[in-house]
């Protein structure tokens, strides 16, 4: 493990070669969390740029003194600062570094240099992506996420990391242990098969609609209900109950009354 001074010495090297370059780039990974008031990083320097700036940039700090290598990853080149590993990564998680993802990144100090440094939000969803089957350790990420929370947009994590069920397992262990409000997980981050799931078992065992009968199902941001009901108080109850468990849907509750009138003349049987 690189000590943190170490770490900081490195960075200051990569900022000064890369910024009379021109090279668009921000400072992500551990030393990004440190920046922001998160724990200190004891791993390498990261660097963000776009694919079209790998080479100039590895170009400019192997004439700064560093040593280049081309590693068999199609996703980030290297150089090392003496023992000090500099990844320049341009497709984390197999998503492009863009203009916009640097755009919203903080000019901020790191140690003894500034630099731009990823936003919270993107260092969250590029620290969720990466979980995997064999890659799983939550506990580091807890405390990344408490010391960052107020600087996250939790709800476009949750959008941008939808398709991770270990990324959606994280958010509900936050929001179970209330380090993040559930409400800011928006519902446009809920694949739509689970909202229809989680909706349908909510009318079935509600005692106040208790409803087999009736279908949900989901439009984007839309929720339609459709079906039959025995009366127009069930119908009502069933707005009541389907917006509560909703963050911010439209709800169009399409669901007919029954119509149970007693028949108006006696029907006659043949004989």
């Amino acid at each position: 493990m690189m000590e943190i001074d170490e770490l900081l010495q490195s960075v200051t090297r990569v900022v000064t070669a890369l910024e009379p370059t021109g090279v668009r780039f921000a400072v992500a990974g551990g030393l990004a969390v440190y920046a922001r008031g998160g724990p200190p990083s004891e791993h390498d320097v990261d660097i963000f740029l776009k694919a079209g700036d790998a080479r100039r940039a590895q170009k400019a700090l192997m004439e700064a003194g560093m040593r280049g290598v081309h590693p068999p990853e199609d996703w980030l080149t290297k150089v090392y600062d003496g023992e000090r590993l500099v990844d320049l990564v341009f497709r984390p998680n197999h998503r492009p570094v863009t203009d916009a993802l640097l755009d919203r990144a903080d000019v901020m100090r790191v140690g003894p240099t500034v630099a731009p440094v990823l936003s919270g939000t993107d260092l969250l969803v590029d620290k969720l992506l990466v979980l995997n089957a064999h890659q799983c350790d939550l506990a580091p990420l807890l405390r990344i996420a408490r010391d960052l929370r107020e600087q996250v947009d939790w709800g476009e994590v949750t959008r941008q990391t939808m398709e991770s069920p270990y990324a959606r397992a994280f958010l509900t262990l936050l929001a179970g242990l209330s380090i993040i409000d559930a409400k800011e997980m928006v519902s446009v981050a809920e694949a739509p098969q689970y909202l229809v799931a989680r909706l349908t078992r909510a009318l079935a065992e509600d005692p106040r609609t208790a409803e087999l009968g009736v279908h949900v199902t989901v439009c984007g941001n839309h929720v339609h209900l459709t079906g039959e009901v025995a009366c127009p108080a069930r119908r009502d109850e069933l707005d009541v109950v389907i917006t509560e468990h909703l963050h911010g849907e439209l709800v169009h509750n399409d669901v007919r009354v029954a119509d149970v009138r007693e028949p108006a003349h006696t029907e006659e049987l043949n004989p």
